[in-house]
């Protein structure tokens, strides 16, 4: 799962989670069972592919183009909080965004990899049975909905091994 979203530093003072009081980031809840169970909800910083330092909630919720013009919506990824336990990377963007709404698997992506999720380094992908879906308000907030994601297998075929299913919730602050 790649993890390359620029996060950038910003200056300022800080909370006990480590972000600059006052500014924008998202509010991420996490609900998974299967191979791993946990919920939880964290901070996370505004996520972006290409580096896009957000002003507001309404233009993250706009999505980002990339330098072919085509726009993504890039899911909040790196949750400054351990959930149970466990750090939580999340790795998926909407390809061809186009504002509010629901969109399905085929429209799914993530950086060099398919989109998935990290569960204290144990990395769960998309496969082809997958069901997935990202919802989005326009407003910064959105919902991702999966069941059927599973490991790699060593050979880096699509796996068949235990699965997760659930939810990540987020809503966009300042």
């Amino acid at each position: 799962m790649s993890l390359a979203a620029a996060c950038g530093d910003a200056a300022g003072a800080t909370g006990d989670s480590g972000m600059t009081v006052g500014d924008l980031h998202t509010e991420v809840t996490v609900d998974v069972t299967g191979a791993v169970t946990l919920k939880g909800s964290s901070k996370a910083p505004m996520p972006t592919n290409n580096g896009v330092d957000y002003k507001s909630c309404d233009q993250y919720g706009g999505g980002e183009a990339d330098d072919e013009g085509v726009t993504y919506y890039v899911v909040p990824q790196m949750l400054t909080d351990p959930i149970d336990g466990k750090t939580v990377y999340v790795g998926a963007m909407v390809k061809n965004y186009h504002g509010a709404g629901t969109y399905e698997r085929a429209t799914l992506t993530d950086t060099g990899s398919p989109p998935g999720i990290s569960f204290g380094g144990d990395l769960f992908y998309t496969q082809q049975a997958t069901k997935s879906t990202v919802t989005t308000d326009g407003k910064g907030g959105g919902s991702w909905e999966f069941s059927g994601l599973s490991v790699k297998n060593p050979d880096g075929t699509e796996g068949g091994g235990p699965a997760v299913s659930g939810t990540v919730t987020w809503s966009c602050r300042s």
